[in-house]
């Protein structure tokens, strides 16, 4: 180890970073013109857990063109039209049947086949150039699928010369009139997905989707139909009940607009989740496939690197994996409108989708999935987005995804909420819990913490850190339980982030702080980020079924195994000087049982090649794009990284036989 940091030079490097990511982004992205975040009244503030800033706001958005814009489909002279409303826009649209041959593969994709220019900010879409025998791969014309035509459409944009407004897509399904014209339908945008499958409830499972339009929904199982609730929306949610666990079941689901249109998706086959403590169980995890503004087309696509999720989400499906675990950066993020954020969120799950039609994928968030209030002439200061209830980032990425409820209830109902960011869930052998510490963020600056209030990148709140320990110990105690994952986005041991994470170059100084009164002044939190991390950690080392931790955030993969001679730090112990920041690393030998830390951020995320300088070193690293493959079967959890490279070989990276045998050899001592 070279020679420790103090705390004000491990803050200066933070601003540094922040400042360096504030610029870049500010240059490179468009400023919103909508005023849906003016400062709230006074009376409105009062109440908040953090200081208000008295500084300018800055209106920040990632993508140019909005939700309303994307999907302006027109009828024009027995055609359909995009109208994007921004005359100064041109570029071209691309359109091809979707989902492609259905009737061969439940695994959907595009094959796009005409195209069309786009002028003055609108485009005549040419269905009449797929809606011909010689390209009716589906079967339109003569009705050989169940579901409505429809074909998937992206617009390559420019503004202006030549000013990249990027990659944007969507869907539209249409009816093809006698007479050479066509109808447009309703349209299923998003989903249809399958969600809450687990074997918390092996015999049901939730259906959702949404629509372009306002509509009644079903789903159509078998021959049994499930309706929602009587009503026109576009957002759609059908609970499924009474099913046979470990049972495969086709469905379709179903939505009709008030003037009797009526758009029906194609069959799928879902398998419903096995009893507790039954069957084979493989899952794959991966994290960070926001785009990073380098490689162009589909690795800029509505936030999202969709180049290397695609290659993520098919290998995942060809490897037979039942359910993935993807915990954050998700998108670019970094928005002040929330319709921004959303927007990106949705094109995320674009990408997922193909997966996602019959199998469950679980979510977390991360820095970049951020909703925020920024201020300053150089937007260095970002405080979590409110009113929080509806436009926090919490909030909107509720209302987008799709995950258990059942984590912990905040201790201070000013705060967002912890709902659908931290929760937990069985399948057969494996119990997954999925914590959020990116939560309620204040960015990367920690001197704005204090100042302001907000939590730093990496810190969990005691009321979760409670529930973390909580489940843990129900999980120890659960005898269906084998194996115990931990899944989170900043890393518990950072070797890229060594100035971040849950270690910020061991400052225990770093911690959340909160207006706890009607003063304009913030106070900290009891305990600091390293017995925060000790004691989460504790509690995974001292259970005898935890597998692994998994994290992300670092654009790479590495695993370390943390035991009880790992020099780690403790805390007070290794702060000799008494300044809150560790001088030595000791061993903990509180960390009983040998666990293995796992960062896989390989989705996509622009690489970072250096590994920073920490106390304990990695069994394997690389920078290589990739996913984390569990198997849990024959008495043993092996794990495999698997390369998602560009040319999509699936070689495997690193591989242990079983995640367990650590614990094993430990006990034999």
């Amino acid at each position: 180890m070279g020679k420790k940091k103090s705390k004000e030079e491990i803050r200066g490097l933070m601003i540094l970073a922040i400042s360096a990511l504030m610029l870049f982004t500010l240059v490179s992205c468009s400023s919103s013109d909508d005023d849906d975040d003016k400062k709230a009244d006074e009376s409105q503030l009062s109440g908040l857990p953090v200081i208000m800033p008295t500084l300018d706001e800055v209106p920040w958005t990632q993508t140019q063109i909005s939700f309303e814009q994307l999907h302006n489909i027109k009828a024009e002279e027995g055609n359909l039209a995009i109208d994007l409303g921004q005359p100064d826009i041109w570029g071209q649209i691309y359109i091809g049947p979707y989902p492609f041959e259905p009737q061969n593969s439940d695994f959907d994709y595009v094959r796009y086949v005409k195209s069309a220019k786009i002028a003055e900010g609108k485009a005549v879409i040419p269905l009449s150039g797929v809606y011909v025998p010689k390209y009716d791969a589906n079967g339109w014309i003569e009705g050989l699928n169940p579901g409505t035509p429809t074909v998937a459409y992206r617009l390559e944009l420019f503004k202006g010369d030549s000013s990249d407004v990027g990659l944007y897509g969507s869907l539209l399904s249409f009816e093809g009139l006698e007479d050479g014209t066509f109808r447009k339908m309703p349209t299923i945008i998003d989903g249809p997905y399958i969600t809450l499958l687990s074997s918390n409830d092996p015999g049901s499972m939730t259906i959702v989707w949404e629509t372009d339009e306002a509509c009644s929904g079903k789903v159509i199982l078998g021959a049994s139909e499930y309706k929602e609730e009587a009503g026109q929306r576009a957002k759609h949610s059908v609970k499924l009940s009474g099913l046979t666990p470990a049972t495969a079941y086709e469905y379709a689901v179903e939505s009709t607009a008030s003037d009797g249109r009526t758009v029906r998706s194609e069959n799928y086959t879902v398998r419903t989740a096995p009893e507790k403590g039954q069957g084979s169980v493989v899952f794959a995890y991966s994290s960070d496939c926001r785009t990073g503004k380098v490689g162009g087309g589909e690795w800029e696509y509505m936030g999202v690197n969709l180049h290397v999720l695609n290659q993520t989400v098919t290998g995942a499906y060809h490897e037979g994996a039942q359910f993935i675990v993807f915990p954050g950066d998700l998108v670019y993020g970094y928005s002040t409108d929330t319709k921004d954020f959303a927007l990106q969120l949705k094109g995320w799950k674009q990408g997922m989708s193909p997966f996602w039609r019959t199998r469950p994928v679980y979510t977390g968030m991360g820095n970049h999935e951020i909703c925020m209030n920024m201020y300053g002439d150089d937007g260095n200061l970002v405080l979590d987005k409110w009113p929080y209830a509806t436009d926090s980032s919490e909030a909107v990425f509720a209302s987008e995804l799709f995950n258990p409820t059942n984590g912990p209830e905040v201790s201070d109902s000013r705060r967002p909420s912890y709902k659908e960011n931290a929760y937990s869930f069985q399948y057969g052998t494996v119990a997954v819990i999925v914590f959020n510490n990116t939560y309620w963020t204040t960015g990367f600056d920690v001197s704005s913490v204090e100042t302001y209030g907000g939590c730093p990148l990496g810190y969990i709140m005691e009321d979760q850190l409670a529930w973390i320990e909580a489940e843990i110990k129900k999980a120890e105690a659960d005898s269906t339980v084998k194996y115990i994952f931990l899944a989170t986005h900043s890393p518990i041991f950072p070797k890229k982030y060594v100035h971040g994470g849950t270690w910020y170059g061991g400052d225990n100084n770093v911690r959340a702080y909160t207006r706890k009164s009607a003063a304009d002044k913030v106070e900290p939190e009891a305990y600091g980020i390293i017995e925060m991390r000790n004691r989460l950690w504790k509690a995974a080392a001292q259970s005898s079924k935890v597998a692994a931790v998994f994290s992300g955030d670092e654009h790479a993969y590495h695993r370390i195994l943390i035991g009880s001679d790992t020099p780690v730090g403790v805390y007070p112990a290794d702060d000799t000087d008494g300044d809150g920041v560790l001088d030595k690393y000791s061993p903990n030998p509180e960390f009983t049982h040998p666990v293995w830390h796992i960062t896989s951020g390989g989705g996509g995320s622009p690489y970072i090649a250096d590994f920073g300088e920490t106390p304990w070193e990695a069994q394997r690293m690389t920078s290589a794009p990739g996913y984390v493959l569990i198997r849990a079967e024959g008495g043993k959890v092996s794990m495999e990284y698997v390369s998602n490279s560009a040319l999509g070989t699936g070689e495997v990276l690193d591989e242990v036989e079983d995640l367990m045998a650590v614990k094993k050899m430990k006990s034999e001592k």
